[in-house]
Formats: structure tokens, sequence, C-alpha cells
């Protein structure tokens, strides 16, 4: 086992120096429209960056603001802005309040200069949404019973799917600044290879997805990419050290370190579902004996509901069963909001086995705050209470009780968020 986990490695490290060069980075049209030297382009373009990102950031801004941020004179800052309005970039956005003087004009983005595509694939559903530069869902499609392929036949249906979204918004290849794409399993990021899944492509399915679709692809773990979005846009905003749960059919988890996503070196930190927890226990489809995800899970909560309903177990979803309809996580999750008692009382033996791992990471790594998220996030207090009693039987309270725990308000797409905000901070260079 430990020769063949060699081998893995060897060749995935071989692999990713292969594949560095094909990378490619998003860039805003006008990028393209620069012309100069090698480095005098390099420096006009961020020099406008900075004005974008300030706006970005900030929604609208005067001249004398962007002189203050961004540390450039006033004549050059103006110079730009009419170069970023020329380009269409950014929009005049009227007048704004004097503060002793003349009222100074304000400049914003215009939001239908580019957008931004997020894709996040799960092993049974796949969702896609479009956004707009200020960050505004254009359209959200949701596509269930798609089941996770490693083949080629996955991917053309996702991009015929993206190709129909983008005809019926009227929106061309050149208009989508990038796509962000969320996936579970092992992902290098910066390369922009899969390891666990749709990993058949040779160049990377960053690289095979950028030379089908025409733009720039950027992926990412699903838990990470999960983190980042509530970093951005949900709970973690504004936090410094929080874990983010991703309670699915699997177990995720991303990681915000002094305000800074952490990806660990090979971008594989977060495999929280496959710490070590029962030596006795069952095989993990990973290989190895006992992880956390062989105890708790969605996954093992179908399949430990399923077996009980078949065995005569009272249940809200024994009626569904009779007639024929899918005990998945999402019904196993409806119940549970419905007080269904067996099913909440799984999710409480499941939740203990939570506990015990977040405990582990609480006294390594005392975040401020745990934000549990994904589908079983849905059931709210159902989740947080039993998880919050194991924290509190397991753990130092000295430590436990600077932690807060929370279910998350992105929910469904909470990774969606992070697939845009990944992109934005990428073209923008936003830390």
């Amino acid at each position: 086992m430990r020769v063949l986990l060699k081998i893995f490695i060897l060749l995935s490290r071989k692999r990713t120096r292969n594949l560095k060069k094909v990378r490619l980075r998003p860039e805003f049209k006008y990028e393209k429209e620069v012309a100069g030297t090698a480095n005098a382009k390099k420096r006009k373009l961020e020099q406008y960056r900075k004005i974008v990102s300030h706006l970005y950031i900030n929604g609208k801004a005067s001249i004398a603001d962007i002189v203050k941020q961004s540390k450039i004179s006033q004549p050059l800052v103006a110079s730009l802005v009419d170069d970023l309005l020329g380009f269409g970039i950014l929009l005049d956005n009227g007048i704004g309040e004097s503060i002793g003087g003349r009222r100074p004009n304000l400049y914003c983005i215009n939001p239908e200069y580019q957008y931004v595509l997020g894709v996040d694939v799960n092993l049974h559903t796949l969702t896609i949404a479009l956004f707009d530069l200020n960050n505004q869902l254009v359209c959200r499609h949701e596509f269930k019973n798609v089941d996770l392929e490693n083949s080629s036949i996955y991917t053309e249906q996702l991009v015929t799917k993206i190709n129909e979204i983008l005809r019926e918004q009227n929106i061309s290849t050149s208009d989508v600044l990038a796509m962000g794409v969320s996936i579970p399993g092992l992902v290098d990021s910066e390369n922009g290879i899969t390891f666990t899944h749709l990993s058949f492509a040779s160049e990377g399915l960053s690289a095979y997805l950028s030379s089908k679709l025409g733009f720039s692809v950027l992926l990412d773990n699903d838990a990470r990419l999960m983190a980042l979005g509530e970093k951005a846009f949900g709970k973690a905003k504004g936090k410094k050290d929080v874990l983010c749960l991703n309670l699915s059919n699997r177990i995720g988890l991303g990681i915000i370190l002094n305000g800074q996503l952490y990806s660990g070196k090979n971008g594989f930190a977060g495999e929280f579902g496959h710490i070590l927890i029962d030596p006795e226990g069952d095989l993990c489809y990973c290989g190895k004996i006992g992880c956390l995800e062989t105890l708790t899970s969605g996954q093992i909560m179908v399949r430990n509901i399923n077996e009980a309903l078949n065995k005569g177990q009272a249940s809200f979803l024994s009626q569904a069963k009779a007639e024929g309809k899918k005990i998945d996580l999402r019904a196993i999750v409806g119940a549970i909001i419905e007080g269904d008692q067996f099913a909440i009382d799984q999710l409480n033996k499941m939740s203990d086995y939570l506990g015990k791992g977040l405990v582990t990471l609480i006294h390594l790594l005392n975040p401020e705050m745990i934000i549990i998220g994904g589908r079983l996030a849905h059931t709210g207090k159902y989740i947080a209470d039993p998880v919050n009693m194991a924290l509190n039987k397991y753990a130092m309270d000295r430590i436990s009780s600077e932690t807060e725990l929370v279910c998350s308000e992105l929910l469904d797409d909470a990774a969606l968020m992070g697939t845009l905000s990944n992109v934005m901070n990428e073209v923008l260079r936003i830390n």
C-alpha cells in the first residue's frame, strides 16, 4: 500500500510540473487592448487594476477617493479613469455629496461589462450560476440526479449546459470573464488539476474545459470554496480564524487562518472526513480504516436509515419508501425539519462523532467560529444543538467557550459564491 501511495505521489508531482505551462489567467477584455512595451503595459495594467479593484470592493468612488487609496497622482487617476470609461468597464455614477467644495463625480463598475460563471459539481447534482460584476445573480440552474462520473461524457454535458445558458442570456464567450468550478475531492487549484473526480483529462480539468469553452476556468475543492464564499459574502466576513464544514453526502472542511484561506502545501488541506476516529472500524473508500466519514456523513446516514426502513422502522419516511420514492439525503433532511423522531435520532448519533472530530481541530487551531454548511445545514438547530453538546462534552471549556458554532445562511449557494470570489480575487489580485 505504501509503495502504491509513493508511486501515486511521484506521478502526481511529475504531472503537476508538466502542466504548469497551460494554466490560463482570467483577464478583463480591456487588458487585451492595452498597447506598449512589456514593462509599460504591465505598469498600466497594474494602475487600472488598482482602480477597478477599489470600485469593485467599495461600489462607487470619486477621483479623490481613488487617489487616496491607490497612492497615484490626481492627474494620472483622472486620465486612467477616462481610459476605463472608454473601455466600457466603468460608468459615471452621478454626483456625490460635497465635503466642502465642488460636489465630485462618482464612478462605478459597469456590471454588464463581463460576467462570471460559477459551477458547483456534487456527487449527484450540478448547479450552474451566472453573476454580473456587481456580484448579482443573473440566473441559476440546478440539475438533479446528475451523477458525477470520471468521463468526458460528463464534461460534454456540462459544456452543453453552459453554452445553452449563455445563449439563453444572449451572452457571448468573450463576455465571460472566467468560470469558477467547485468540485469535491483532491484538487491542485494552482495548476487546475483534479485527482479524485474528472481526472481523465491528461492536460488537467481546468485546461480541458478552457479549450472547450474558450475562456479561463479556475477550480478548487468544494469545501475550500464554501469557506471562500463565507469569507466574502457570509458569516465568516470580517473573521480571522474560521472552520467551514461541508456536511453533505461526504464531509469537507475549508480553513480560514489569520484571514486567509488555508490550502496546505499541495492544496490538499481540509480532508477532515479522513481523520482516524475508530481504529477497529469500517473500511473507508479512501483505503484506510475507521475514518470519520465511515461513522458520520450524509452517505452513511442515508444507508443506515434505508436499512432500518427495510426492517420496518417507523418514520415519516416509511410511507415515502412504500410509494417507491427515493430516500436520499434531501428527503431525510426534509423529514428532520418536519420533526421525524427517528431521522432526528440518527442525526444526533452522527453529531456526537462529528463533535469528537471537531474537538481535535478546536484544540489545535482555536477558531473563533465554526460554520456548518452543506445539505445538513438546512436542518439548523437539529444539527447545531447536538454538535454543541458534543463540543461541551469533549472539549476543554477554556478553548471551546470562545468558539461560536453557527449554520450557514448561504446554504447551497456558499460554494457558488466562493467560485465568484475566487475568480474576482484572481483577476483583481485581491488577498
